[in-house]
């Protein structure tokens, strides 16, 4: 008698890989389609959107209003009836303190 695995056992054990490999795509398709992706695609579509995030990076960032336009908008809140004399107060006072 040979030493090392016998035919059945050498079947039982590419039986067990094979369903383990079919599990697991499995799970990784689950996983991917909940998170909105193509379990064929996913690679493809993830480059894709690193390569829009990156894109925006180039972007400059948008211009900060001036301290007088901020105000502005605040007495029009105010004006407007949106915001009451008390809101207009603090939020004129937070706008100066921060600059």
């Amino acid at each position: 008698m040979s030493k090392g695995f016998s035919t059945g056992g050498i079947v039982l054990a590419f039986v067990l890989v094979f369903l383990i490999s079919v599990i697991g795509y499995a799970v990784r398709g689950s996983v991917l389609r909940k998170g909105g992706l193509s379990p064929f695609t996913a690679k493809e579509q993830l480059e894709v959107k690193l390569a829009k995030g990156l894109d925006k990076l180039d972007e400059p960032p948008p211009a900060r209003k001036t301290i007088e336009e901020r105000l502005a908008e605040l007495d029009d809140l105010h004006r407007r009836g949106v915001i009451s004399d008390e809101e207009l107060k603090d939020a004129r006072a937070k706008v100066i303190s921060d600059g």
